[in-house]
């Protein structure tokens, strides 16, 4: 019997324009992240287009708010809550998978528990939870109780939370609302179980308030690419969402978090990992070329000189030439992306000028730029080379590029077999091939 082709998996990195001056493209829809109409067209068009699901990225605060020269350039700001956003564009699709971001750092555990968990159940089972630890000092300004703590700290907060989120999704199981009149026995107490979670961070009871996820339990999602990161995502992970901007450079990232699964005594293939994808096509190599050009031209450095910044910690860059080579970084000022920056600016020469510009456009994304045959063979690249399970497209330019990826990409993806034409399911577990298997806990 021969075995079915192994075909990549999906996503969709929405919002506004993801490139920094995508919003200011003559053809940008400006006013698209607080519209749900412009959603809910959004999300029926990937679902037509059998994506694998949507994803909605989200901090808890606009960035640079004390910052009024660079605040006023920035997008974004204008976005709604990620769950009920997506909550009400699951009332519009069948099978698109709903993936959005909820931070560890500042809420807790059972409140976000029982949000996705709900979430997963009105959705008939096709959400994805996008755990990160906060990146930015903007988001713990907006509450009074917390401080933007290190990194290895956020994390070590992150485990602990995740585990009690886990623990109280576990601890509710099908059937645990039996409703018998007759009896009056309303729950079975062996399915919904209190947990008593004790940890250094959290003192959490149970049992949590809701029925069964549809799908076992909501898809867990990881963004994080640094050490304390890729730890996290090996042992809980479904989905990775990374950025890597090399075949060489995604290879091994793969390669890493499949070992370290397994390492786990996890199936390394039911962690797909989906490196970010922005994608500019033409007609011809030329126009493909002359599009991305026209975006570059619109970049606003001050806005992306504070952006960077968000990625180098405390060094200042301010007082660089911005036409002389990029500054010498200590490695120790580096969070997560600002290594990839870093890196190719050694490696290629870069000026300030020119880093700022490319981490504008793709924040360390891979950037595919030519006819939809150059792309597509480059996805190939790296989806047979083992780089990937899949990828998550950036749309640089609301909705244009996504029009492109539908119309251009998706068929000749389809030609070359590596494309679904149909969901496999109506879950996102189903649709991803990712069972519910159990996770390790650590607390």
């Amino acid at each position: 019997m021969s075995q079915e082709k192994r075909q990549m998996k999906l996503g969709a990195f929405c919002g506004g324009s993801y490139h920094q001056a995508g919003w200011r493209h003559p053809q940008a829809d400006i006013g698209f992240s607080p519209s749900i109409a412009s959603w809910v067209e959004l999300a029926r068009k990937l679902e037509a287009a059998k994506f694998d699901m949507l994803f909605v990225a989200d901090t808890a605060s606009p960035s640079n708010a004390e910052n009024p020269e660079v605040f006023r350039r920035l997008s974004g700001g204008d976005n709604l809550e990620p769950m009920t956003l997506l909550s009400a564009i699951s009332q519009h699709t069948r099978n698109l998978g709903l993936a959005g971001t909820i931070a560890t750092s500042y809420r807790p555990p059972y409140d976000v528990a029982r949000e996705v968990l709900s979430l997963d159940v009105i959705s008939g089972g096709r959400v994805g939870w996008n755990i990160v630890t906060g990146l930015s000092p903007d988001d713990a300004a907006q509450y009074a109780d917390q401080t933007f703590v290190p990194q290895v700290e956020r994390y070590a907060r992150g485990e602990e939370f995740v585990d009690v989120v886990l623990k109280l999704w576990e601890a509710l199981e099908v059937g645990a609302y039996l409703r018998d009149q007759a009896s009056g026995i309303y729950k079975d107490t062996d399915k919904i179980r209190t947990i008593n979670h004790v940890g250094k961070y959290y003192r959490v009871r149970g049992p949590l308030k809701g029925v069964a996820s549809p799908q076992e339990r909501p898809l867990l999602i990881q963004a994080g690419q640094s050490p304390e990161g890729r730890a996290m995502a090996s042992r809980v992970a479904e989905a990775i969402f990374t950025a890597q901007s090399t075949f060489e450079q995604a290879k091994s990232f793969r390669d890493d978090i499949r070992s370290r699964a397994a390492a786990w005594g996890r199936d390394p293939d039911h962690v797909k990992v989906l490196p970010g994808a922005l994608i500019v096509v033409g007609e011809s190599r030329q126009e493909a070329q002359d599009k991305w050009a026209q975006l570059e031209g619109l970049i606003d450095l001050r806005a992306a000189m504070a952006s960077l910044q968000l990625a180098l910690k405390s060094y200042d860059l301010s007082g660089c030439d911005l036409d002389a080579p990029f500054p010498d970084v200590p490695p120790e000022t580096l969070i997560s992306r600002g290594g990839h920056h870093v890196e190719a600016a050694k490696k290629e020469g870069l000026t300030l000028r020119q880093v700022l510009i490319r981490s504008s456009a793709s924040n360390a994304h891979s950037t595919l730029i030519g006819t939809a045959s150059d792309v597509v063979d480059q996805l190939e690249h790296w989806f047979e080379g083992g780089a990937c399970d899949g990828f998550n497209f950036m749309i640089a330019v609301n909705t244009i590029s996504l029009d492109d990826l539908v119309e251009k990409i998706l068929p000749e993806l389809r030609r070359r077999g590596l494309f679904r034409t149909e969901y496999e399911g109506s879950t996102l577990r189903e649709n991803l091939g990712v069972p519910a298997a159990p996770l390790p806990i650590l607390n």
